[in-house]
């Protein structure tokens, strides 16, 4: 072979040999755990089993999918099991906008940035509600409470200070001309303990998702006294005023996503992107958006970590005009 023709004849055979390494996929090969950082019971828990079930149920994953309960510091602990498997992607974890606040409270050893973030799947506006025998009657009657006394309604806010539940509370409350640091803020292990503790009498109020009360609301057995989305959201709670409408300009909602540990590679994050994309496009997963009032919101890695970054600057915004940031 003359000279000439040796260099492209030696590029296409590198070429060819190395082929393989920009072609390579990963799947799993041993079970997949999805983390859960509440107690089981409330909305995160839910939307992990649900999409457990998407998976098993769908052969999505050639493996077996459990869901694991790691509640404690506000989301803390399960990302600090979670990173224990860096660069394994066997091992996921349900999210919420905990992991901003925590990184902006200073709560947990893990940032945000120290995880990779797979997907957001959903996001839901946050509503309070009372027992039904409650006097609190409507939303006028929870902030005319608050301006006689901060302190004299419990209100639980899952499942840490400066949590979106948390942020919620103080937001009605400062649109009421009340001062946030003077409210009296129940933490709870989750949107499933918070609703006991309320149908139990132990606090008077919960802020959190529509979804984490709709069953009782649909049983009668708690009010939704209003609703800090732009728009009435419908369904269950289709009588249920935003606080726009009641005159306290208060909006805020939380997305529910998919993390992985620190360390994936692009093959691994591939392969979640297109197990995510499919599971969102279930029936399944399109009556569970209904049946619990979550709002459609798939984003894929890539947009979830934008997300990430947008809302790291809105919510250090929000907490240093609130007086909440260190």
């Amino acid at each position: 072979m003359c000279g000439k023709h040796l260099l492209p004849a030696l590029l296409a055979a590198v070429m060819a040999w190395g082929m393989p390494a920009f072609s390579q996929t990963w799947q799993p090969d041993k079970p997949i755990e999805i983390v859960v950082p509440t107690t089981p019971g409330g909305g995160i828990d839910r939307s992990a089993r649900l999409l457990q079930e998407i998976i098993q149920d769908g052969k999505l994953a050639p493996v077996p999918v459990t869901v694991v309960n790691k509640p404690g510091g506000g989301g803390a602990v399960s990302l600090v099991y979670l990173n224990q498997h860096a660069g394994d992607a066997h091992f996921i974890a349900i999210n919420s906008p905990n992991l901003i606040a925590n990184d902006l409270n200073g709560r947990g050893s893990i940032r945000y940035r120290d995880v990779t973030p797979l997907a957001n799947l959903f996001s839901e506006y946050t509503v309070i509600a009372v027992r039904a025998d409650s006097p609190l009657k409507g939303g006028q009657d929870f902030i005319d409470r608050l301006r006689r006394d901060p302190q004299s309604l419990a209100v639980s806010t899952p499942t840490t200070l400066g949590s979106v539940n948390h942020l919620s509370f103080a937001l009605v409350a400062k649109a009421g001309g009340i001062d946030p640091r003077k409210l009296k803020a129940v933490v709870l292990g989750s949107g499933g303990d918070a609703v006991t503790a309320l149908l139990g009498g132990h606090i008077d109020a919960h802020t959190g998702t529509p979804s984490s009360v709709v069953r009782m609301v649909q049983a009668g057995k708690v009010r939704a006294l209003a609703i800090l989305a732009p728009k009435r959201i419908g369904g269950s709670y289709a009588e249920t005023p935003t606080w726009t409408e009641l005159g306290y300009k208060a909006v805020m909602d939380t997305w529910r996503g998919v993390i992985g540990a620190k360390g994936l590679t692009p093959a691994q994050i591939a392969w979640w992107d297109g197990i995510l994309a499919k599971a969102v496009t279930t029936d399944v997963w399109r009556q569970a958006l209904e049946q619990n009032t979550w709002e459609a919101n798939y984003l894929n890695s890539a947009q979830t970590g934008k997300l990430f970054e947008t809302e790291h600057a809105d919510y250090r915004a929000i907490l240093g005009e609130l007086g909440m940031i260190k």
